[in-house]
């Protein structure tokens, strides 16, 4: 099963290497339970290269996490409910606890006050919480404020490993360091990886007139599926289901899409890059980038069968109401009761690709998932770095397996066509620091997203606003770092 996941190597006692981006296999052997209780739990487990009776004498590791049900399943859960993910996470927690003698507990709070709550502890000097976890495009606002440890100096964490993300490692990495990571612990970077969703009905209904419609799976594996192909496909397709004469939620499309982001991964464009001190840049294609906006924005205002909604929720109601062919999506909109009592069967299949001479389909995700980080007010980052560890390496042998093999592949998607897919999207997973980084840049990735929906006809004089503020942005973080660490990097 592929992962979403690549790893960059450095050792654990600290000391970086890095020796490129290595493909992670997010499966292997499950180190599961019996299907009992906590009890159970011990397993089959690959090393993760903590040492052997590794013993903290009870320490508690309290994580501060955001309280909202889209970030259900990332640290702890309460109780076992016979749901595969929720009982892996119990279990998980449980198993950790036990191995490295410690209490862990989580504190939420809500994602506008988390940063306030990071900072205040900073000021304070106090030690409430050991662990951070947090949504990443609010949280990558503390790295620059000297609120965070480098990870490459915490004892225990190795990122070498294939359950730390190395894509996401490379691009959040920082004058040399690291505050910042993810991997398999945070569900949140598969549920929400951008897919396209597609009605098997309509499809089926229409196919007499289009016949591509009548074998979408072997269009993408084909490397058929771009941009071009999907215009062509819901060119036409509308009905005015409601009799209203005017196109509304009411009535029946081609396509939706509810925002513009996945298409910076999907047509393989850069925001940010590195210069030759390796510190962040604005990195764009400007031909490449023009092209795709116009591109979309024809989509939008040019083809009849289009509908566009800034909702991901009227999506997913439209999408199960049978009112859309293919509807831009997230993984996790699999899971909502919408699509899971939809009445017509769906397919899963990716972001389409700019043109057939990308070589490979590939997929951001919605730019909240969650990262991690230790305080520097944490006095024993160490034993906090052990169980990051440990919960990390359990979540990629079992909790992540569990989501997207039996929870998202055997509950949710209806054959075995779309589970194949899953592999696919998740195999192409991009990260770009663009995102981690947005709210010092001006926001440039958002620039689709607040144009296009204008139906602006240039494009020129919106990215020139937001280039410029991402190179104020990226000149902006470099001084920070100078200014919190000197030169190196």
């Amino acid at each position: 099963m592929c992962s979403a996941f690549a790893s960059c190597a450095q050792s654990s006692d600290g000391d970086k290497t890095k020796d490129g981006d290595h493909a992670a296999v997010n499966g292997g052997e499950s180190p599961g339970t019996t299907g009992g209780g906590a009890e159970e739990i011990l397993i089959d487990y690959e090393s993760d290269g903590l040492p052997d009776n590794t013993d903290f004498g009870g320490a508690k590791v309290i994580v501060l996490g955001p309280d909202s049900d889209i970030f259900k399943y990332e640290i702890l859960t309460d109780e076992l409910n016979s749901e595969p993910v929720n009982d892996s996470v119990f279990n998980r927690q449980k198993y950790v606890e036990d191995r490295l003698n410690v209490v862990l507990e989580e504190t939420y709070i809500d994602t506008d006050s988390f940063n306030n709550e990071v900072a205040k502890q900073h000021a304070s000097g106090d030690n409430n919480y050991q662990m951070f976890a947090g949504s990443t495009v609010w949280f990558a606002q503390c790295v620059f404020d000297g609120y965070l440890t480098d990870l490459y100096e915490v004892d225990y964490l190795d990122f070498s490993r294939p359950w730390w993300s190395g894509l996401f490692i490379k691009e959040a990495e920082v004058g040399g360091r690291l505050f910042l990571t993810t991997g398999s612990l945070a569900l949140t970077t598969n549920r929400f990886i951008y897919v396209m969703f597609y009605n098997k009905r309509l499809t089926d209904d229409y196919s007499s007139s289009i016949p591509e419609l009548g074998d979408i799976y072997n269009i993408v594996n084909d490397g058929k599926w771009t941009y071009d192909m999907m215009r062509s496909l819901a060119v036409g397709i509308y009905e005015d289901l409601n009799g209203n004469s005017e196109k509304d939620a009411e009535d029946l499309y081609g396509f939706n899409m509810y925002d513009f982001d996945a298409a910076w991964s999907g047509f393989d464009m850069r925001i940010l890059g590195r210069d030759e001190d390796g510190w962040l840049t604005p990195d764009l294609n400007e031909d490449k980038v023009f092209d795709a906006y116009e591109k979309l924005r024809q989509l939008v205002f040019e083809t009849e069968g289009s509908f566009v909604d800034d909702s991901l929720e009227k999506a997913e109601e439209m999408f199960a109401g049978g009112l859309l062919m293919f509807a831009e999506g997230e993984m996790k909109s699999a899971e909502t009761p919408a699509l899971r009592n939809m009445a017509d069967e769906y397919g899963l299949i990716p972001f389409p690709k700019y043109d057939e001479a990308q070589k490979n389909y590939y997929s951001g995700a919605h730019d909240q998932y969650v990262s991690f980080s230790i305080p520097v007010t944490n006095p024993d980052p160490g034993t906090t770095g052990a169980v990051m560890e440990a919960m990390a390496s359990f979540a990629y042998r079992d909790t992540v397996p569990k989501y997207l093999d039996i929870a998202l592949k055997g509950k949710y998607m209806s054959d075995a066509y779309s589970r194949r897919m899953v592999d696919l999207i998740t195999g192409g997973f991009r990260v770009d620091a663009g995102w981690i980084y947005n709210k010092f840049i001006g926001g440039l990735g958002s620039a689709f997203r607040d144009t296009i929906k204008e139906n602006e006809k240039s494009f020129a004089s919106t990215y020139t606003k937001y280039y410029r503020m991402a190179v104020v942005g990226t000149k902006e973080i470099r001084s920070k770092c100078i200014s919190l660490w000197g030169e190196s990097n």
